[in-house]
């Protein structure tokens, strides 16, 4: 035992800011091996495909007086000189800070800056989680559709940054940019079903010189060319925490791990929590300076091994009894408080199937003894009663003052037990993301106990890994990496070799990202104090986000690869002979959900060349038309009809088409759907095919 006092180390402080997103193992579509979907926000609409991908985010700048904010250093101690000494944060690259902040001020500056977020129900810019009766759930919320990016009555910010003479602005808009001016920018996206390969893309870019300022016109000798994008430097990295700032590296870590083993378990059940347990205990072990204990928690807390007796290895766990959650997170965290090295950083780590459900009296175990002042406990029944709900938020409220609390819930898309279909009552992940481990960064999520061990590698970077950087240089070389295919391939293995900007997608170092995390891509920019006058009044602007295609069955090569505004034909002149199959979605794009429940008359599949000596294999409909099919090729076009149809489409409608014989350059090209109804509308959608 040290009479030392703890440290709070700057990584534990930033793990109480606020964070992009969150992620829960909703219901999710697809399950075919070649599904995949894209969030790119291209042209300010979102292209959905099977394979459900949610996205959201957090924007900061560093004048966000210009959208009609305060000063955000009023009143904080931020400084552009050097600070001597400790004790402040660089922003927005720790490398390259154009300021430095007060570890204690960095919440407050932070929700300073955030300009816009999503989702964002008060529009003050700051991302919220629970706002009212509103509670966010990504793969319920999260943004997938054109609606969602718009700022009037969504879930967007609505300001003068997101909406300007009521059109809606892309994502990152820069103009009127200083030199000294920064920003960042927070992406999270949401895997609801499968582990995907995850690619993050820009598109919609757009430059402009914008005229010649005086000063510009001395210094600039291309005035057709604008070069602010060149002058811009980047900083990209894995958020793991998603807290909008790249974190120093870890140093020493303690670990407590708590595992449930109520009676809402079955014995198979905690024989797979323990299994992932112990597996958690090795992969800490392997990933850096740990000492891990643990304890269990049923009716009463169980299995208890100190820090310095660890590694704790669970065995001979059983089923049974409530969920005296309170008192197995005050023990845990008594024994971090007593027992943890001056200077590590410290964690809870719980596994939990539902809500405390508890009796009001004293625990006791390895030496501590709490629950003397429980109040909140009804002992007499299984239901989980707002007394016990409150109650363990304020122990876990008051753990994380010193401790990060790292919760993984299990089955969690439902409401406590008692309380199903009761109005006002969160569903359990949005009480153990909110509640329990209390930012979004630190809640993981499994569909069942056997599925955890899918998140636990999430889990060990999250407490024993860097956050990487990976990738710094100009935002003009990043718009071409971003722009160029299906973008920069990203990598959930933080330890792997994997390099994001030089590697082939298709690498053996490259892992999947899974379900159930949240996964955050963190963005910051900054126009160096010394760039010249060729920058006045240049302006760039470009829309990112990501596209997935499902582990099971692709090699991460990326079937789909995606140009920017032309035809897409990214390759040569030499012809080549292709079999190519395309996914057109009714429901997807333009005025699609007042036209649901139509009938399908016909569809036009538009390819940009002609279709001469090709011929059509196949057409699958996911609910296909009824009666015949009448299908003919004029030009570049595959015509379908359906004369006798009485069948009607839904949001989960798709067509597949497999097209022999096509003959045409090599490269990669936009492929259109045209529906037409019985309404006379025509619903549009749009895939890409390489040849």
């Amino acid at each position: 035992m040290t009479d030392e006092p703890m440290e709070l180390s700057r990584r534990k402080l930033l793990g109480g800011l606020g964070a992009v997103g969150l992620a829960s193992a909703g219901a999710g579509l697809g399950t075919s091996a070649l599904f995949s979907d894209e969030e790119s926000f291209e042209s300010n609409t979102f292209a959905a495909g099977e394979l459900d991908l949610k996205v959201d985010w957090e924007e900061h700048y560093s004048y966000p007086q210009r959208y009609g904010f305060e000063d955000p250093t009023t009143d904080l101690d931020v400084t552009r000189v050097e600070p001597e000494g400790d004790g402040y944060v660089g922003l927005p690259d720790p490398e390259n800070p154009v300021v430095w902040v007060a570890e204690d001020d960095l919440p407050a500056y932070m929700a300073n800056t955030s300009i816009e977020s999503f989702p964002d129900p008060n529009d003050d810019g700051v991302q919220e989680m629970q706002e009212g009766e509103f509670a966010y759930t990504p793969c319920r919320d999260g943004a997938d559709l054109d609606e969602h990016f718009d700022p009037v009555g969504g879930l967007r910010t609505n300001n003068a940054d997101t909406l300007v003479d009521g059109e809606v602005e892309p994502l990152v808009s820069l103009d009127d940019v200083k030199p000294g001016d920064f920003g960042e920018l927070t992406l999270s996206f949401h895997l609801c079903d499968n582990p995907g390969y995850v690619w993050l893309r820009a598109r919609g870019v757009s430059e402009s010189e914008n005229g010649l300022t005086g000063p510009e016109a001395t210094v600039d000798d291309s005035p057709a060319d604008p070069e602010l994008a060149e002058q811009i430097r980047t900083v990209w990295w894995y958020d793991t925490d998603g807290n909008n700032v790249v974190d120093d590296s870890v140093g020493s870590v303690d670990v407590m791990i708590a595992v449930d083993t109520s009676g809402s378990l079955t014995d198979d059940d905690v024989g797979e929590l323990e299994t992932a347990a112990n597996d958690l205990v090795t992969d800490l072990d392997a990933a850096a300076d740990a000492r891990v204990g643990g304890l269990s928690f049923g009716d009463d807390v169980n299995d208890f091994t100190a820090l310095a007796d660890g590694p704790v290895s669970f065995s001979g766990l059983s089923s049974g009894g409530s969920t005296a959650m309170p008192a197995a997170l005050d023990i845990a965290a008594a024994e971090l408080d007593a027992n943890a090295r001056s200077g590590a950083e410290t964690f809870v780590v719980l596994f939990t199937d539902g809500g405390p459900n508890y009796e009001n009296r004293e625990y006791s175990t390895g030496g501590y003894t709490v629950g003397s002042g429980y109040t909140g406990g009804n002992p007499g029944n299984s239901t989980v009663d707002d007394s016990e709900l409150d109650e363990t938020a304020a122990v876990a409220d008051a753990i994380r003052g010193d401790h990060r609390i790292l919760a993984a819930g299990i089955d969690d898309d439902k409401q406590p037990t008692g309380r199903e279909g009761e109005s006002g009552v969160p569903l359990l992940s949005t009480y153990l993301r909110d509640e329990i481990a209390g930012i979004p960064g630190d809640y993981f999520s499994s569909e069942n106990p056997g599925a955890v061990s899918g998140v636990l590698s999430a889990i060990t970077d999250a407490i024993a890994m860097d956050e990487e950087v990976f990738h710094r240089g100009t935002l003009a070389d990043d718009l071409a990496a971003l722009s160029s295919g299906a973008g920069v391939p990203l990598d959930a293995g933080l330890e792997t070799d994997f390099d994001e900007l030089s590697d082939p997608a298709d690498s053996d170092d490259r892992e999947c990202f899974q379900p159930g995390v949240n996964h955050f891509v963190g963005f910051g920019w900054w126009l160096p104090v010394d760039a010249g006058n060729e920058v006045q009044s240049d302006a760039v602007s470009f829309d990112v986000g990501f596209y997935t295609e499902q582990c099971r069955g692709n090699d991460g090569g990326g079937t789909s690869t995606v140009g920017d505004g032309d035809d897409g034909n990214n390759g040569d002149d030499e012809e080549e002979t292709a079999t190519v199959t395309v996914q057109g979605f009714p429901s997807v794009g333009g005025d699609s959900d007042d036209d649901e429940g139509a009938t399908i008359e016909t569809v036009d599949v538009e390819f940009p060349f002609a279709l001469s000596g090709a011929s059509v294999d196949d057409t699958s409909w996911s609910v296909g038309p009824s009666g015949s099919e009448v299908v003919a090729i004029d030009g570049n076009t595959v015509e379908l009809d359906y004369p006798d149809n009485s069948n009607t489409y839904t949001s989960d409608t798709f067509l597949e088409v497999t097209v022999n014989g096509i003959t045409a350059p090599s490269g990669t090209y936009d492929v259109d759907f045209v529906f037409e109804d019985d309404d006379d509308s025509a619903i549009d959608s749009a895939d890409q095919v390489t040849i």
